[in-house]
């Protein structure tokens, strides 16, 4: 069984979880977190929760399935970078882990909330609120360019 990289945490208040249609070009598994395009060109962050049969597995491209795009996770993140409660986290999509900034020209980079927990260089994971804080829904590049399609990990 494949380690997911994001969790629901136990600590959520809030969560939104929708049906998504999978159009990313490829099968995405529970746990997974990707960047759905906006049609302004931004990104909001989510995180696959389960296939529409159930709460596990893999969603193939095409195939239908729930996302969560509101409440509380834990993400692995870069063990060289601490986080202080309130600060922007976001998405490294070539390390499939949460960073402090975007590398720059990586153009699949995004935003994906804000940290909920002081995490320490230590720590392998971030709490991060999905979708919130100043920067949430936006491309994690200064890049003028804007995808169409989904991206994901």
């Amino acid at each position: 069984m494949a380690t997911r990289k994001a969790t629901l945490s136990k600590n959520n208040d809030v969560a939104d979880q929708y049906t998504w249609t999978n159009a990313t070009g490829s099968t995405v598994s529970v746990g997974d977190v990707i960047g759905i395009s906006l049609i302004s060109g931004r990104r909001r962050a989510a995180v696959i929760l389960g296939n529409a049969d159930n709460a596990s597995g893999t969603i193939a491209n095409g195939s239908v399935g729930q996302m969560l795009i509101r409440g509380r996770i834990s993400v692995q993140k870069n063990t060289s970078t601490a986080f202080v409660k309130g600060a922007t986290v976001y998405w490294d999509y070539s390390a499939k882990q949460a960073d402090n900034h975007a590398t720059a020209g990586a153009h699949n980079d995004f935003v994906i909330g804000m940290c909920s927990d002081d995490a320490a260089t230590s720590d392998t994971t971030v709490e991060v609120d999905l979708n919130e804080g100043t920067l949430a829904y936006s491309m994690g590049s200064s890049s003028s360019s804007s995808s169409s399609s989904s991206s994901s990990t």
